[in-house]
């Protein structure tokens, strides 16, 4: 059995930080791929950070209507926007707006459905139609599940080597809306994040099989320094004989 256990960054032949995923000088997110190639998640485009700050109440007049219980009102680069709790959406506040544009939202909010229905969960039951290799077809109950959706893009990101800033095309955030209506794109923020807790818990779980292992193993390295960026890096690989 064949073991990834780090890629290491280095420049000018020296090791550079520890075997984690972090952002390099170029704006890149590097990970070790399983099949031995280096993944490179690149963020081709400046980091463009929202500017949210929570409003509280003191020394403001206490809002009455009741689609403050299921909104906040928080400013955005400089503006007061009120968010849905639900669906995060950001729509327009103050005295002159006033509420029933809010009211309206509420009343038509996907998310809000799916929440406050039945077990207040994020999933919807539907058909699907799976056809088997020996061609029979067959009727399968799906249920769409938004973690499950929003973690299978990061491996998608990751396995493919995409730009963070992909869930940020307009394209692309058009063909999963007619994919699936009810999955909710989030920034690349917080895809970046999602993919190095990944890579965290896949390396724990490395460690804790390895420390399990009763054979010997056998590491290898292996140096190459990229054309594009003319960094070097290092991998190791582990090699053991294990209870299969």
């Amino acid at each position: 059995m064949e073991l990834q256990l780090a890629t290491i960054e280095t420049v000018d032949g020296d090791q550079h930080g520890t075997p984690t995923p972090t952002p390099s000088l170029d704006g890149a997110l590097r990970l070790r791929a399983p099949d031995g190639g280096h993944v490179v998640i690149s963020d081709d485009e400046d980091e463009q950070e929202e500017d949210v700050v929570a409003v509280n109440g003191a020394g403001k007049r206490k809002k009455t209507s009741n689609v403050w219980l299921e909104m906040k009102e928080v400013k955005v680069k400089g503006e007061y926007k009120a968010r849905c709790n639900y669906c995060y959406k950001d729509l327009t506040t103050g005295p002159k707006a006033g509420t029933k544009h809010l009211a309206d939202h509420l009343k038509v909010c996907t998310l809000k459905k799916l929440k406050t229905k039945g077990g207040k969960t994020m999933s919807q039951s539907s058909l699907m139609m799976n056809a088997k290799e020996d061609g029979n077809v067959s009727v399968e109950s799906y249920t769409f599940d938004q973690e499950v959706a929003r973690r299978e893009l990061g491996n998608m990101l990751v396995l493919h080597e995409y730009p963070l800033s992909i869930v940020d095309h307009a394209g692309f955030r058009k063909f999963v809306h007619a994919l699936q209506p009810l999955f909710k794109l989030h920034t690349r923020n917080t895809y970046r994040k999602d993919i190095v807790e990944n890579f965290k818990k896949e390396t724990k779980k490395a460690i804790d099989y390895m420390t399990k292992n009763q054979s010997r193993v056998a590491i290898t390295t292996d140096m190459w320094t990229a054309d594009s960026t003319k960094k070097g890096y290092m991998a190791i690989t582990a090699h053991f004989i294990d209870d299969s």
